[in-house]
C-alpha cells in the first residue's frame, strides 16, 4: 500500500431509513418526534449512501449518525457495503463503547487495509485516563473521574412563573456520544483517527421570531430572546468542554511520543447563532480548541481544507434564524490532523498541497436522482488523500 484515502461523512439518521427498509418500523410511524420515511425514501437513501461510497472508494470512512449498536450495524455494512468491513470492540456489550442516543459513530475500511494494519478501537478506560492526567492539580483530578469534569454556565431559573437567566452553576457534563479512536500499525507507525460527534446544536426551543421591522437592537433585547441565547450559550459552553476535552487526548499523547501520527475527523456541531454566540459570549469557534494554538506549532493541528477555495469548503446549509442573512453553507466536517503527516517533517505519512477535498461532485450528481421530498443526508462527505513517505 503506497497511501490510502480517509472520508468522513454524516449520514443523517441512518436507523431511521435502515429500519423502514428493514421492517423493523412502519413507514410513517413517529419514533421520539420524527416521522419515519416511505419505503420509497428510505430504500432511496440506503442506495444513494451506497453509491456515493462507491465512488468516493474510501480506503477508510468514518460514518456519523450511523446505526446504533455493533449487531445492526453489522447487519448495514453486510447488505449495503459488502466491500468495507466494521470496526468493533469485539466480543463486548453496547455500553463499551459509551455513546448515548441512536447517531453512533463507526469506522469501516476496506479488508485489506483493515488486516495489513491491525486495525482496533481505543479502549475507552485509556482515553479518560490520558484526559484525567492533564489535570495536574490533585483535587482536578479526582473530580475529573469516569469520564466526567465540571462546566460553569449560568443557571435556567423561575421567578414568577418566568423562566429567566441566574447566577452560574458548576454541572457534571461528559460525552454524550463519546470519541472513537481507530489505531492502525501502519509499517511499525501507529497512526490514530479520532472520530467524533459532539452533542447536538439543537437545544430544545425554537427561535423567537422577529416582529416586523424590528432593530437588532430591539430584538436581542428581548427577554424570550435573552432567554433563548444564554440556552444556546449554555449549550456552547457544553460543546466547548468536549472539544476541549479531546484537546487534553492529543496534549497527553505528545507528552508520550515526540510527534504522534493523529487524525481528527467528523461533525463538530456549533450551534444557532454561532457567529454572535462567539462574538458575544466565547469569542473562539469549536475548531479552534481542536486545533490548538499556533504558538506550539509542532502540537498544533493543520486543516484538510486549508487550501482548498473559499466557495468549496463547506460541508452543511443551515438557515440561522437569529442572524437572517448569513451565508447559510457552513463547515461542520472536519479533518485535522499533527504535524507529524506535514512533508515539513520526518514521518511515516505524508499529505500533500491540496490532498483535502469536500465530495461535492459525487454527492450533487448522485442527489439529483433521489425522489422528490428526500435526500440523501444534510451533510457532505469530506475525504482527505494520504500518501506514504518516500
Amino acid at each position: 500500500m503506497s497511501g490510502f484515502k480517509v472520508t468522513s461523512w454524516n449520514v443523517e439518521w441512518l436507523i431511521d431509513h435502515f429500519d423502514v427498509a428493514s421492517g423493523v418500523v412502519q413507514p410513517g410511524s413517529k419514533r421520539s418526534r420524527r416521522t419515519m420515511p416511505s419505503q420509497e425514501h428510505a430504500a432511496a437513501k440506503l442506495d444513494a449512501i451506497r453509491r456515493v461510497i462507491s465512488e468516493i472508494d474510501p480506503d477508510i470512512l468514518l460514518l456519523i449518525e450511523a446505526i446504533p449498536g455493533p449487531d445492526r450495524m453489522l447487519e448495514f455494512v453486510a447488505q449495503h457495503l459488502p466491500d468495507y468491513r466494521l470496526v468493533t470492540r469485539g466480543n463486548v456489550s453496547d455500553a463499551a463503547y459509551h455513546i448515548q442516543g441512536e447517531q453512533w459513530i463507526w469506522f469501516v475500511m476496506k479488508p485489506a487495509v483493515m488486516e495489513a494494519c491491525g486495525a482496533h478501537l481505543l479502549d475507552v478506560g485509556t482515553w479518560q485516563a490520558y484526559t484525567r492526567e492533564i489535570y495536574t492539580a490533585t483535587e482536578a483530578r479526582k473530580e475529573h473521574k469516569d469520564g466526567q469534569w465540571w462546566v460553569s454556565a449560568p443557571s435556567i431559573i423561575t421567578v414568577d412563573g418566568k423562566k429567566t437567566i441566574g447566577a452560574p452553576v458548576l454541572k457534571p457534563h461528559s460525552h454524550y456520544r463519546h470519541p472513537q479512536v481507530l489505531v492502525l500499525d501502519w509499517k511499525g507507525a501507529r497512526v490514530e483517527f479520532v472520530g467524533v460527534h459532539l452533542k447536538s446544536k439543537h437545544i430544545g426551543m425554537s427561535v423567537p421570531r422577529r416582529k416586523a421591522g424590528e432593530s437588532d437592537k430591539a430584538y436581542y433585547s428581548r427577554a424570550d430572546v435573552r432567554l433563548f441565547l444564554a440556552n444556546a450559550a449554555i449549550a456552547r459552553m457544553k460543546l466547548t468542554t468536549e472539544a476541549t476535552d479531546v484537546r487534553h487526548y492529543i496534549d497527553r499523547r505528545f507528552e508520550q511520543e515526540v510527534l504522534p501520527a493523529i487524525f481528527v475527523l467528523g461533525d463538530v456541531n456549533d450551534g444557532p447563532g454561532k457567529e454572535l454566540v462567539e462574538r458575544e459570549h466565547l469569542l473562539h469557534d469549536l475548531i479552534g480548541n481542536l486545533q490548538g494554538d499556533v504558538f506550539f506549532a509542532r502540537r498544533f493541528l493543520n486543516h484538510a481544507l486549508f487550501d482548498n477555495p473559499q466557495h468549496l469548503r463547506w460541508t452543511s446549509r443551515f438557515e440561522d434564524e437569529l442572524e437572517p442573512g448569513k451565508p447559510p453553507e457552513i463547515l461542520l466536517d472536519h479533518i485535522v490532523f499533527t504535524e507529524a503527516l506535514s512533508r515539513r517533517v520526518d514521518g511515516a505519512l505524508r499529505i500533500q498541497p491540496h490532498a483535502g477535498l469536500v465530495e461535492h461532485e459525487i454527492f450533487e450528481r448522485i442527489s439529483t436522482q433521489m425522489p422528490s421530498g428526500t435526500q440523501i443526508s444534510d451533510h457532505r462527505p469530506v475525504s482527505l488523500y494520504v500518501n506514504e513517505a518516500v
